[in-house]
């Protein structure tokens, strides 16, 4: 991928994917936003520093992202992938709601290998399987078919999240390599999911960066880009 990074063991034997910047402190970011909505992610940290034996690089490391393989979480475990363009979702307001999400971050990442679906040993609110959107590192910046910037608080300020609606869909601007997504949703798809944001308070929204390792200063300004981007799709017209 984009950022490098290793699969690491911890001192008591759990299993972890860590990924270096620049994507370490955007996935996590992403991911408590994300969550924040309802939609599932598995358990994501940031950590500014940390030590490992036998890696490739000397100690300290770089700041990484860890996601555990098995978290003690339901019984949480992945396994298969799933694609945009085929799952059980495909068309609905929340599915439609997602993709409008990830053009608001920026994120044109959309390959199914990103993608993981998760089993529960037991049923939480309802669901033994998660469909989850995953390794969201390539946000807060824009949207691009090759290495587009990210994690770039000046490239996130200048780039557009909704350009106009025609035919009864609303057009991003979004570069990306899967367009085809974004070309049926809903002016009212895209107030669902921009409601269900205004949910989230200052301090939920504060919380996300410094869970990322952003300091306070960077993330005001990913904060107050997203509230212009959200009161944007608020305003749209049927």
């Amino acid at each position: 991928g984009f950022s490098r990074g290793y699969t690491v063991k911890d001192p008591d034997g759990r299993e972890w994917s860590t990924k270096f910047p620049p994507e370490a402190a955007t996935e996590v970011a992403a991911s408590r936003i994300l969550w924040g909505i309802g939609y599932h992610q598995p358990p994501v940290y940031y950590l500014p520093e940390w030590q490992a034996s036998k890696a490739a690089s000397p100690n300290p490391q770089l700041p990484a992202r860890f996601r555990e393989r098995a978290p003690k979480f339901h019984g949480l475990e992945s396994g298969e992938t799933w694609s945009y363009y085929e799952n059980p979702f495909v068309g609905t307001r929340q599915m439609n709601g997602l993709l409008a999400v990830h053009a608001m971050l920026g994120n044109s990442d959309l390959k199914d290998l990103q993608n993981a679906i998760y089993t529960l040993e037991t049923p939480l609110e309802g669901a033994k399987r998660w469909y989850v959107a995953r390794d969201l590192g390539q946000t807060f910046g824009r949207t691009g078919a090759l290495h587009p910037p990210r994690g770039d608080p000046d490239v996130f300020d200048e780039t557009k999240f909704i350009i106009g609606v025609e035919g009864g869909y609303v057009r991003f601007d979004y570069h990306g390599r899967h367009r085809v997504l974004f070309e049926r949703i809903s002016p009212a798809d895209v107030r669902w999911a921009c409601q269900r944001l205004t949910a989230l308070s200052d301090q939920q929204m504060q919380d996300a960066f410094r869970a990322a390792g952003y300091p306070k200063v960077i993330a005001d300004r990913f904060i107050r880009r997203l509230e212009q981007k959200i009161a944007e799709g608020l305003q749209l017209k049927d």
